[in-house]
């Protein structure tokens, strides 16, 4: 029976080797993540209006707005429906002068206007929401420094819109 003696043997190579992975994990793995936390967590401390967590008033825009179609501008809230005075959303199309101010029912939580092409034709749509509280006022969308940023949409063809879409998916 042969046995196979292995001969432990210190090397200063095997040293640098180890030191260099360690490096190699610090430098390029743990300072990164260390980077990327501090960033998220400063993001989280923000009291930045525009982030999503401080508003009270949220709003996505329906994607597309299709010419001659109903559509359903939705504004959400978490705000208790006891604690809501009004809701009003702020309207105008690209052949109005002026806003023109609708109040809307809140159905637990919910604000919704519906646009009707019939009634304000057009071929942009400019809006913005305002709800009046006990406590103040929210308004929907605001930009990054808090300032109200109406939306302005554009309507589309469907017919346009979908042999578009057709020819990018080829």
């Amino acid at each position: 029976m042969h046995f196979i003696y292995i001969k432990l043997c210190f090397s200063f190579s095997a040293i640098k080797m180890y030191s260099r992975t360690k490096l190699f994990f610090v430098y390029f793995v743990l300072f990164p993540s260390a980077i990327l936390f501090a960033q998220i967590e400063n993001q989280v401390r923000d009291k930045n209006p525009g982030l999503f967590k401080n508003q009270h008033l949220f709003h996505s825009p329906p994607k597309p707005l299709f010419k001659g179609r109903k559509h359903n501008l939705d504004f959400v809230t978490t705000i208790p429906q006891d604690s809501i005075i009004s809701g009003s959303l702020f309207f105008k199309t690209n052949l109005m002068d002026y806003y023109r101010e609708f109040n809307l029912n809140n159905s637990h939580g919910l604000f919704r206007f519906t646009y009707d092409p019939k009634i304000f034709p057009g071929t942009h749509l400019e809006y913005y929401f305002v709800m009046k509280t006990i406590t103040g006022i929210h308004a929907a969308p605001i930009d990054d420094n808090g300032k109200l940023a109406p939306i302005n949409k554009l309507l589309i063809d469907p017919i346009q819109y979908y042999k578009q879409q057709s020819r990018l998916n080829k």
